[in-house]
C-alpha cells in the first residue's frame, strides 16, 4: 500500500512538471521549434481515464526521445484557451506538430506508445 501511494505522488510531480497554461505555451513552442524538436501536445484533463492511461505512455515518450521531442500535457478544463486553440472536441487529443511548428497529426482518444513511434519514424526521429 505504502508503495503505490509513493507510486502516485511521483505520478502527479511528473504529470505537473509537464504541465503549460496558456501563459507559457508559446515560449515553449518556440523554444522546441528553435532547438528543431517535435512537439506532442497532449490535450485532456486529469482524472479523464483515457487522459490519465496517457500518462506512462507520455513518460515513456519523455525517456526514449530525450532530445528530439517535446511531450506537453495541457488541462483542457484549466486551459481551456488552448484547448480551442487547437481545436479539442474530444479528450484526450493528441496533436503533434513539426520541427517548423506545423501540426501533422492528429489522434483523439488513447493512444499506444508503438503507435506513436510510427508516426514518429515518419517524421524521421
Amino acid at each position: 500500500m505504502k508503495i503505490k501511494f509513493v507510486q502516485l505522488i511521483i505520478l502527479l510531480l511528473l504529470s505537473l512538471s509537464a504541465y503549460s497554461n496558456a501563459e507559457d505555451i508559446d515560449p515553449v513552442l518556440n523554444k522546441a521549434k528553435a532547438e528543431g524538436r517535435i512537439v506532442m501536445l497532449e490535450l485532456g484533463s486529469v482524472g479523464c481515464i483515457p487522459c490519465e492511461q496517457m500518462k506512462p505512455v507520455m513518460q515513456k515518450l519523455r525517456d526514449s526521445y530525450k532530445e528530439k521531442l517535446e511531450v506537453i500535457f495541457i488541462d483542457v478544463w484549466q486551459d481551456n484557451k488552448t484547448g480551442r486553440r487547437f481545436g479539442v472536441r474530444m479528450i484526450p487529443t493528441q496533436v503533434f506538430l513539426d520541427k517548423d511548428g506545423k501540426e501533422f497529426h492528429r489522434h483523439l482518444g488513447f493512444y499506444a506508445y508503438e503507435e506513436i513511434v510510427a508516426v514518429l519514424k515518419k517524421q524521421g526521429l
